[in-house]
């Protein structure tokens, strides 16, 4: 038990805490724990607590050559951050300039209208009236009448779906 205490402490010093620092405190709790016990720990515990440790170790080893040129290497960094990292890009793309943004959104309502209008007019013309598509169609030009703010609310919703559709 002694020596895993020891080898969290040296980790602690080497910095590696800061590498994964909710999985670190978990370490150190279970070993408190284990070590604070009035019975002797059991075989299981200790072999878990071993086991999640050189996991830990093995981790944070791996890890030493990545993100040479990163600001913040080092550190632990959840996959959120590592994904909004990854969508915002390095820092060093040109960002749009603002003017473009009201030119870039009528241009994708025009788009949208474009592709309303040819789902409502391209329907099978020998299809009867129960025609899924004949009916998404009526449904279509008749939503474009009544709301067509709506209409785009749920268009740009179902493009959405689809779009995460593709993903799964």
């Amino acid at each position: 038990m002694s020596d895993v205490l020891a080898q969290l402490r040296a980790l602690r010093q080497e910095g590696a805490h800061q590498r994964d620092p909710v999985r670190f405190a978990y370490l150190e709790s279970f070993a408190a724990r284990l070590a604070e016990s009035q019975r002797a720990p059991s075989q299981k515990h200790q072999k878990k607590l071993e086991q999640a440790l050189a996991d830990y170790q093995a981790r944070a080893e791996a890890g030493d050559g990545e993100n040479q040129d990163d600001p913040i290497a080092g550190t632990y960094r959840s996959p959120l951050a590592v994904l909004l990292h990854t969508l915002r890009g390095d820092g060093d793309a040109p960002r749009d300039l603002k003017a473009l943004a009201p030119i870039r959104e009528a241009q994708a309502r025009q788009q949208m209208a474009a592709r309303i209008q040819h789902a409502i007019t391209h329907t099978p013309g020998d299809a009867g009236p129960l025609n899924a598509h004949r009916q998404v169609a009526r449904a279509l030009a008749a939503l474009q009448d009544i709301s067509p703010e709506y209409l785009e609310h749920l268009v740009t919703y179902l493009d959405d779906l689809m779009v995460l559709e593709k993903i799964r």
